[in-house]
């Protein structure tokens, strides 16, 4: 009968026994180094992606520095032109629109326009900018009215034609007689114009609507 021992499993051989001890202790040896090495590692890369990151912002941000100086000379350029000639003076919805026709009704008038009717549209506010608008009806001939519209456009404050409508009072295919004055056009528009409100503006808004006599 053969005696069967807990140490069955090793080599009877001792050089046998040896080299399973060595292959053990390598084996050992690198389980220990990959337990080590693996986090180093990881925590390596890590650590390099965090350093090309903070590369790139360092790079932009002295990019950046450098602009500074350039950047200030520009603003302090802004600063001293006066954009307040861009803008219409009224503050009110009122005073704004009235503004608003009596510049347009001078630029007709100068380019031979007769304006026909004038009326206000409903106003639209945008934060601190109020943008007024008005419909308009004039009769000018076809010369003047290219002269008008860009003279609408090129003035100060600035203009703006949303809306044209053009028609002609003549019949098709008229031809005027020799000696006689262009026909006249039919047009409509509708020109906004842009007033600064500032931070107050709807509470001095609010304050000329009122009727008055209340809140007194």
């Amino acid at each position: 009968m053969t005696k069967v021992t807990g140490q069955s499993w090793l080599p009877h051989n001792p050089r046998d026994r040896r080299i399973l001890a060595v292959a053990l202790l390598v084996l050992i040896v690198a389980m220990l180094v990959a337990a080590i090495a693996v986090p180093v590692a990881m925590l390596n890369r890590h650590y390099d992606q965090n350093l090309s990151r903070m590369t790139r912002q360092w790079k932009s941000q002295s990019a950046f520095n450098a602009m500074r100086p350039q950047v200030t000379r520009a603003l302090e350029a802004l600063r001293a032109k006066d954009v307040r000639k861009y803008f219409l003076k009224g503050t009110t919805s009122a005073l704004a629109s009235a503004e608003l026709q009596d510049q347009v009704r001078q630029v007709v008038e100068a380019n031979g326009g007769r304006l026909i009717s004038a009326s206000a549209n409903p106003h639209k506010d945008d934060g601190t900018y109020r943008f007024a608008n008005a419909n308009f009806q004039l009769n000018i001939s076809n010369v003047n009215l290219r002269r008008m519209l860009h003279a609408l456009e090129a003035r100060e404050p600035y203009l703006f034609n949303d809306t044209l409508v053009i028609r002609s009072q003549v019949p098709f295919g008229y031809r005027p007689p020799a000696g006689t004055a262009e026909p006249e056009l039919f047009v409509q528009m509708d020109v906004s114009g842009v007033a600064y409100i500032g931070a107050d503006g709807s509470a001095a808004a609010a304050i000329s609507a009122r009727p008055a006599g209340v809140g007194k």
